[in-house]
């Protein structure tokens, strides 16, 4: 077992074969049959609570993962790091129970007192809704503690387990919609009692992974408190401008449409649709930060550009691939919801430029250097939040689809230079695939069709990376 990321002699010498791969590729297979059953979830949700109610339910349950992204100060981020420089899962563990409680109690009784104020600005959908979301709190501890429990299994390439309970986690979610809001009609209620329910489950059997992985993998110097801190602070401001550039758009339509609640709804059904596009760069960030934080420079260089070139062919097949079918499914299965199709066509080429970004952030982040991912990712929040305060008065849900295009177009640029001069490359060479690429493609689709990571791994059951 290994209990690093450092490079291995059972690594071929191509940086997108061997562990790295099956890892990936792993956690792709995850991400896609989540997707569909999140999807199918979302579906569900959207027929039987209609495009306001749906809003309201989103502003609901977006409320936790704002809070602690807000509150966490990049914590997660540096205790990925230091796992995948080898700090030992012990000592990480302890760290991460005392940061979600300390910062649990602060953020609950913040949001607490501020509620009502929040309600009448940037969550403006949530009036009338005071009781679900004190609910919705209640998940935020467990959020955090899941939040850094997968990045200590992240953080030791252990993804297997983790795989199978995110899996797990939506195949309650889509239970729980069934039954609550479906079979019950408790309506949005409903749909919150069933977020919370996934919530505390994932939770639950997140940490009982770590415990697990703690006992099999005992190495490693303990982690050190104040560099635990400091790397999160100083990639804190990217948590934080990462986040709110890819939500503001989100509060700024509460704070300034009329009919708020219906705006959300659409714009989040055309936003869930273009998240398909993340997967792929979702499942290489996620492998991709440790494992740089664990290699020479040298063979972190080699790897950048061929998996960014990969990532991207990908993103743009996905993209274009999505067009046609999004418009056949939003008539087919959610009439009600075709108003959203403008905005999501606007929001696509917007998540293939944050595509290409999350790995050259995850790139810069993993040589060390959280500081300039930081600076990169504010400079493109100015931006967005600028451009949402003029175009969604005029163009409202598609002009915050336009305000994506040009800040997620900005931070792709700057972090391909910065990645590009930590590597030595050009930025170009970073993202512009070629016939390698294809071929490479071509392959993991032909290796990825006749024998799936994840179904090899609910066979094996749990255990360390081989």
């Amino acid at each position: 077992m290994t209990t690093g990321t450092a490079l291995s002699a059972e690594d071929p010498p191509g940086p997108l074969h061997g562990p790295f791969a099956r890892r990936v590729s792993s956690v792709f297979a995850t991400q896609v049959v989540q997707f569909v059953l999140a999807f199918a979830t979302s579906i569900l949700i959207s027929r039987l609570l209609g495009p306001a109610d749906k809003g309201v339910f989103v502003a609901v349950s977006t409320l936790p993962g704002m809070l602690s992204v807000v509150g966490m100060f990049g914590l997660p981020s540096a205790v990925n790091y230091f796992a995948g420089k080898g700090s030992s899962v012990a000592s990480l563990t302890r760290a991460a129970f005392l940061f979600s409680a300390v910062l649990s109690v602060l953020l609950i009784a913040a949001v607490w007192v501020a509620l009502p104020s929040l309600e009448s600005s940037v969550l403006s959908a949530l009036k009338g809704h005071d009781t679900l979301a004190r609910v919705i709190l209640v998940t935020l501890p467990l959020g955090i503690l899941a939040s850094f429990g997968g990045s200590i299994l992240y953080g030791r390439q252990d993804v297997r387990v983790y795989n199978l309970i995110q899996l797990g986690q939506a195949v309650i979610s889509l239970l729980c919609a069934i039954v609550l809001v479906g079979a019950l009609r408790l309506g949005v209620a409903g749909a919150v009692a069933g977020s919370v329910v996934a919530s505390t489950l994932l939770a639950l059997a997140v940490m009982d992974a770590v415990r697990r992985l703690g006992r099999r993998d005992t190495a490693g110097p303990a982690a050190p408190g104040r560099a635990l801190v400091s790397y999160g602070m100083r990639l804190y401001p990217a948590s934080l401008s990462g986040y709110f550039n890819y939500r503001a758009d989100t509060y700024i339509i509460q704070a300034l449409m009329l009919n708020a609640p219906l705006a959300l709804g659409l714009y989040s059904t055309a936003v869930t649709m273009a998240e398909l596009v993340f997967y792929v760069p979702n499942s290489i960030g996620t492998i991709f930060l440790p494992r740089v934080a664990g290699s020479t420079p040298e063979d972190a260089n080699r790897m950048l550009g061929r998996v960014a070139r990969l990532s991207t062919l990908i993103t743009v097949g996905v993209a274009l691939a999505l067009a046609p079918t999004a418009f056949v499914g939003i008539h087919l299965v959610l009439p009600q919801y075709a108003d959203c199709l403008p905005a999501f066509y606007v929001l696509l080429p917007a998540v293939v430029s944050l595509s290409l970004a999350k790995i050259m952030t995850s790139f810069v982040s993993g040589r060390g250097r959280p500081g300039l991912v930081s600076a990169a990712i504010t400079v493109a929040l100015v931006l967005n939040v600028a451009l949402n305060l003029v175009l969604i008065p005029r163009f409202g849900i598609v002009g915050a689809s336009l305000s994506s295009v040009v800040s997620y177009t900005a931070h792709a640029v700057m972090t391909l230079l910065i990645a590009g001069r930590l590597s030595g490359q050009s930025p170009l060479s970073l993202f512009v695939p070629g016939w390698a690429e294809v071929l490479l493609l071509v392959a993991g689709l032909r290796h990825l069709g006749g024998r799936l990571p994840l179904i090899r791994s609910a066979r094996s059951g749990a255990g360390g990376v081989r």
